[in-house]
């Protein structure tokens, strides 16, 4: 069940089913609540998500919000009476008969590219990292064709990387990439580009050494950059070389970043470093 919804809203207009959020069903006792949320915390408290930190404080609140309802006896008559008439207008068949199937991984895939198409991209997520637990190599493309599989690996890489999870945002996105690259069918393959040279350069490149980053640089470069693009890459190439005291490659980067572009902004620091006039 996923942690769909975001807040309880007053005039009901939109309400979190706690008991989904939990994990528990709605005539669950009090001991099986307590048994889930330890569970739950356990699983997503921020300290054991040192990389998707924010996301995890968000499952929390909502987590904690549905614990302190459904512990305290009065407002849980007063949630319950709120959200049985919500769930019966608010009623999706076709999503309720997917969710059902959990043994089913065909039916799960859908269900995952289901909630990602009618914007429940985190009960998506949930599903998706259901089935990993429950096994390693369950993917979407076995069970998907092939649009509906892009389709879906975009967006799970887009729900990551809103999360915060640059890891999975990059299999995701590269997943999409690698396949269309060499197709003379490519939707997303421009935007994919994009998207993972913004997150090497401006996320895991800068938490890795001097010469990791060079390969991480290197590797968004071999998947074809603009001439601009590419200067900055060089730019940063000469950066990562000099933070590693190897002067010489610095400077050789910093002049083939000048040759692609001579009016190359950002330069003026490692340009004082390697005493090189730009």
């Amino acid at each position: 069940m996923g942690l769909g919804g975001v807040v309880i809203i007053e005039n009901a207009s939109e309400i979190i089913n706690f008991y989904e959020v939990l994990e528990v069903n709605p005539e669950a006792a009090a001991e099986e609540i307590k048994r889930s949320f330890r569970r739950l915390v356990k699983k997503y408290h921020p300290d054991h998500n040192a990389e998707r930190t924010k996301w995890a404080e968000a499952k929390m609140r909502v987590i904690l919000k549905a614990y302190d309802t459904l512990m305290n006896e009065n407002e849980r008559t007063e949630y319950d009476r709120k959200l049985r008439p919500y769930l019966r207008t608010n009623r999706d068949p076709y999503r309720e008969n997917l969710a059902k199937r959990t043994e089913d991984p065909a039916a799960q895939a859908r269900l995952i590219l289901y909630n990602l198409l009618n914007d429940k991209p985190k009960d998506a997520v949930e599903a998706y990292e259901r089935m990993r637990n429950r096994d390693a190599n369950f993917e979407v493309w076995q069970f998907l064709d092939h649009k509906d599989y892009l389709d879906c690996e975009f967006l799970l890489g887009e729900e990551y990387e809103r999360q915060g999870n640059w890891k999975n945002a990059l299999r995701f996105y590269e997943n999409v990439y690698n396949e269309e690259r060499n197709s003379p069918l490519r939707f997303f393959l421009e935007e994919v580009k994009d998207r993972i040279r913004d997150i090497y350069c401006k996320k895991v490149a800068r938490r890795c050494k001097p010469l990791e980053a060079v390969k991480i640089y290197e590797k968004v470069m071999a998947m074809g950059v603009s001439k601009k693009t590419e200067a900055y890459l060089h730019k940063k190439i000469a950066e990562s070389y000099f933070k590693a005291n190897l002067e010489k490659k610095a400077r050789y980067h910093l002049k083939r970043a000048f040759e692609l572009e001579p009016k190359l902004k950002g330069a003026q620091k490692i340009c004082e470093k390697l005493s090189v006039d730009n």
